[in-house]
């Protein structure tokens, strides 16, 4: 096989693990949207009654929406990654 043959396989391969590793970012990402459709917009919305007062307290505020919204976005990102190791990788379905 000469160098040039070389090259361009290597070159092949790179571009499917390219692509691949795209359409693994997307799945991730569209997976993370839906999951994130499940939880309230503000954390006004979220906080539960039982909290204590203390709790509640530093859940109000002008600021604190930012923050949640951070929050909630990397638990849906990571839950999103775990359901892609699950689903795509394993080929693991849930139970009907």
């Amino acid at each position: 096989m000469t160098p040039f043959m070389q090259l361009e396989r290597h070159k092949e391969f790179l571009d499917v693990a390219e692509q691949a590793e795209i359409e693994r970012e997307q799945w991730i990402d569209d997976e993370t949207q839906r999951l994130l459709q499940h939880f309230p917009d503000t954390l006004a919305e979220f906080r539960h009654w039982r909290l204590h007062p203390d709790v509640i307290s530093c859940c109000q505020g002008l600021n604190v929406d930012e923050p949640y919204r951070d929050f909630i976005w990397q638990l849906a990102h990571l839950q999103a990654t775990e359901n892609y190791n699950l689903q795509v990788l394993l080929r693991w379905e849930e139970p009907a």
